[in-house]
């Protein structure tokens, strides 16, 4: 099959959001919808935020109806999927990519789109956003925000492409695709009931006034400041800087490993060497926190970066993946204490290693904020999980000055030590020791699950797995445009399958049938292309078979945004 995502038109994605809520009060299939309390919010360098939920740069974030989910789901700060001067093929990403059965791992990279292909996609989703908030009372339309992540050396990010993409999220107003968007709203006011022109006149163009920088393993220190201060001071840009948790050293993140179940990790200590070095970091983040000062704005720290660990079971492809999750909390939350005691209680740190149920609401009273998750929405429940988040931190007196609780990320740093949501019991070791590797099982003889338990569609980061009633019952339909193989819904199958490929997948064209060889349909006017076995059949709807039809019945009534 194809591994390119192709994005929703905003035509669609609109359409999809007002049909789906109407008949199933679900946001492409996130149920636990979140209706935010709009008496209570908090400051972000000067914007309003109804919760410090947010989710992570990463595959959560790259499509606009994957944040249209994040939101419905609770979360109100988005951090953008990172854009470099290179996208597509070029990144040279293996597939699957992903894998997040207990701790995660991933061998992803940034965003696939190029990067004025995502500022494109980010601006629809602004608008879509708002408009969902405003349309269905989900909260306040201006109390949620975007933040870009941007990479990774100074000269990629001078190249017209990213600075392209700075300036059109700094302000959209003239960007194309926000005139576009902004006109088939005011063109189609028939379509709603809470949204009228003058709510849409008011959408600002203003996109983001944060910047995430993230950078290579291994970049030096003067360039890490260099980029930060041209943010700083050429764009303007609220500025935060990906931390890595190679700063802690070898000797500390090989004990804590070892001493929490994960001595099986493969851990390059030549990562460390060519690292910044946490006395070089110490002296660039003072730097940059006195630069920031001079311009008015807000400079900070994002705790942290994935881990980089080898591969020796086929647990993906290549030689080197990323590890997230579970067994990245406890070095993240080492890497804010010792950062904290460095530079004070003033340090702004924004959070995601390993944020889950468990330890959100602590992180939060420690003063760390906002804190955005990624591997835990990964796991069963995926999406659904936001609303049990967003109520835990709602339920926390929000802060009125920012400062750090040195005295609490202590205490959590000594706390997930030997807490038993985090080191790797005998039982999760067996598990990973008998894994399953990334070449999966494949069932492309039964279209049909033995159980149902829709664990692909809530896994699913872009929203690719879908369920829909057929004359043999519901069924899970896969949609090839909105799928990368990331591969992380095969992890979590109970049959086991491959659900990517193995299910009947929904093709928006013949030639994106022909580049794949799933199972599936594609509905063309009044004709039907339909692949069961090798060859592509076209058909009158007479033609098709009864499953069929209640197939092709089902897609048009409950998901005619893929037509």
């Amino acid at each position: 099959m194809r591994d390119i995502m192709v994005p929703m038109s905003f035509e669609k994605l609109i359409r999809q959001c007002l049909e789906e809520y109407q008949n199933k009060k679900s946001l492409f299939d996130v149920k636990a919808i979140v209706k935010a309390d709009e008496t209570k919010s908090m400051d972000f360098c000067e914007r309003g935020l109804e919760s410090p939920l947010g989710v992570a740069a990463g595959p959560h974030t790259q499509l606009a109806q994957n944040i249209v989910a994040c939101y419905a789901g609770g979360a109100r700060f988005i951090e953008l999927k990172t854009v470099q001067r290179m996208f597509g093929e070029e990144l040279g990403i293996q597939k699957p990519c992903i894998r997040a059965n207990d701790e995660g791992y991933n061998v992803e990279w940034s965003s696939e789109l190029h990067a004025l292909e995502a500022m494109n996609e980010y601006i629809r989703a602004w608008f879509a956003t708002k408009i969902v908030a405003k349309e269905f009372g989900l909260g306040n339309p201006d109390a949620f925000q975007f933040n870009m992540s941007v990479g990774y050396d100074l000269a990629g990010i001078k190249t017209e492409a990213v600075d392209g993409f700075l300036n059109g999220l700094n302000d959209a107003s003239n960007t194309k695709v926000f005139q576009d968007c902004k006109k088939y709203l005011l063109d189609n006011l028939h379509l709603f009931k809470n949204v009228d022109a003058e709510f849409i006149n008011s959408i600002s163009s203003h996109v983001c006034n944060t910047v995430t920088l993230s950078t290579m393993h291994g970049c030096p220190a003067d360039e890490i400041e260099k980029i930060a201060a041209y943010l700083i001071e050429e764009k303007g840009f609220n500025t935060f800087i990906k931390c890595n948790p190679t700063l802690l050293g070898y000797d500390y993140v090989r004990k804590m490993m070892d001493d929490m179940g994960y001595d099986y990790l493969s851990i390059d200590k030549h990562q460390f060497e060519i690292d910044l070095k946490f006395d070089q970091a110490v002296k660039m983040i003072n730097n940059l926190i006195a630069l920031a000062k001079t311009k008015g704005i807000k400079f900070g720290v994002k705790l942290c970066n994935t881990m980089p660990v080898d591969i020796k079971h086929k647990e993906l492809p290549g030689n080197t993946m990323y590890m997230s999750g579970k067994s990245l909390y406890p070095l993240a939350i080492s890497l804010a204490k010792i950062l904290g005691e460095a530079i004070g209680e003033e340090l702004e740190i924004s959070f995601s290693g390993g944020a889950d149920k468990n330890n959100i609401d602590e992180i939060f009273e420690a003063g760390i904020y906002p804190i955005t998750v990624c591997t835990t929405l990964l796991q069963p429940m995926g999406y659904e999980k936001l609303a049990k988040l967003y109520e835990q931190l709602h339920a926390i007196e929000y802060p009125a000055t920012r400062k750090l609780n040195l005295a609490k990320i202590n205490e959590l740093v000594e706390k997930v030590r030997t807490d038993k949501n985090y080191c790797k019991s005998e039982a999760q070791r067996k598990k990973t020791d008998e894994h399953v590797s990334y070449e999966g099982v494949s069932e492309k003889d039964n279209l049909k699950c033995k159980v149902l338990c829709q664990t692909c569609i809530r896994v699913c980061p872009n929203r690719a797995n879908t369920y829909i009633e057929s004359s043999e019952g519901k069924i899970i339909l896969h949609i090839d445009d909105s799928c990368n193989e990331c591969g992380n819904c095969q992890y979590l199958c109970i049959q086991p399958c491959l659900p990517y490929r193995d299910r009947l997948t929904y093709f928006s064209s013949k030639k994106m049938m022909e580049e794949s060889e799933n199972k599936g349909v594609s509905i063309q006017g009044d004709k039907y292309l339909v692949r069961l076995e090798k060859e592509i059949v076209e058909c009158s709807y007479d033609e098709l078979s009864d499953f069929m039809k209640s197939v092709v019945d089902s897609i048009k009534k409950t998901h005619s945004y893929l037509i």
